[in-house]
């Protein structure tokens, strides 16, 4: 019982503690746009960050889709650590995490099949090659 006390504290400040919005860590936006396609509108944008980690990526793409404010109902956000693997109008095929951003439940559903879901909307979905899951 004393552990699992313990336990709860522990998650209890850790939450305390991560309950402000984290100031984002800089990034360069070196790629970017929005198309009109079949489902709606859709962008991309890759986020420049030579040495990010994982944890560093996600909160730039969460402060990333923050500022889109566009008609899109979709956006792909990647954090790279190298531009050179850039494809015109798509996002690196090498990236740190992916962010799938969608403005509602429709538009999860039209680009992503429902697979993200959420109880506030906008919502992203992530993808980081490097993080086991």
């Amino acid at each position: 019982m004393r552990t699992r006390t313990a336990a709860i504290a522990l998650c209890a400040a850790a939450l305390t503690a991560c309950s402000g919005d984290p100031t984002p860590p800089a990034y360069t936006v070196t790629n970017q746009g929005e198309r009109q396609i079949q489902q709606g509108t859709a962008g991309w944008a890759e986020l420049h960050m030579p040495n990010a980690t994982v944890d560093q990526a996600q909160d730039a793409i969460r402060a990333y889709g923050k500022t889109i404010s566009s008609d899109a109902t979709m956006y792909e956000v990647a954090v790279v650590r190298d531009t050179t693997t850039t494809v015109h109008g798509r996002p690196a095929t090498s990236y740190v995490c992916m962010g799938r951003w969608v403005k509602d439940e429709q538009a999860s559903q039209a680009w992503t099949g429902g697979s993200i879901t959420s109880t506030t909307w906008p919502a992203i979905g992530m993808n980081c090659p490097s993080r086991q899951a």
